[in-house]
């Protein structure tokens, strides 16, 4: 048994207690366990077809340019492919990562982006500087690499992504509206019913 006078001392000096080196020792095993199955979790994940099919998804829409060419040459369909091609982002980020603020995320970067591809010819040259599969597929890889920075912004603005796809969800419906009245008043010009 060590005295009172000896343990100040040595707490004074810095030197540790067995207690203090047990409890030093416990918790950075319990870390270590932790990395360890983040780590698995990650591999897991990136092993997964569905994860290849977004990193696929994104390097072509966004890399290759199809999104801004589709939208160009086949007005409509390369919304509804945005649309359509966004789901497995969606379904990794929901049902994977299982995380609702990043399923915000991604889903208020393809609200903006349709919003984008929806308006006529502006919208097709401004899609080639929106990419919102590059943008989805960064947040997802930075939740898969437990990026402090990615996961800190897309928790921050959870609220204000959940807002603003309600809002931008109104507008692209009103846009739909504009755009499918002008084709109409267009072709009923040149006498196209």
């Amino acid at each position: 048994m060590e005295s009172r006078r000896r343990t100040i001392a040595r707490e004074n000096l810095g030197f540790e207690s067995e207690i203090e080196k047990a409890k030093i020792e416990k918790a950075l095993a319990k870390e270590e366990k932790r990395r360890e199955k983040k780590e698995l979790a990650k591999q897991k994940l990136e092993n997964d077809w569905m994860y290849r099919t977004v990193k696929g998804i994104s390097f072509l829409m966004d890399k290759c340019l199809a999104d801004a060419v589709l939208g160009f040459f086949i007005p409509g369909v390369g919304d509804f492919l945005t649309i359509v091609l966004s789901f497995p982002f969606l379904f990794v980020a929901l049902f994977k990562i299982r995380s609702i603020p990043l399923t915000l995320a991604m889903l208020y970067n393809i609200v903006l982006d349709c919003f984008i591809g929806l308006t006529p010819y502006i919208g097709d040259v401004l899609d080639l500087f929106y990419r919102s599969y590059a943008k989805n597929y960064r947040l997802i890889v930075g939740f898969v690499e437990d990026d402090a920075e990615v996961i800190d912004e897309v928790r921050r603005n959870a609220w204000r992504s959940a807002i603003m796809i309600v809002i931008l969800g109104v507008a692209c419906y009103f846009l739909y509206l504009a755009v499918k009245g002008l084709y109409l008043s267009f072709a009923a010009m040149l006498g196209c019913n």
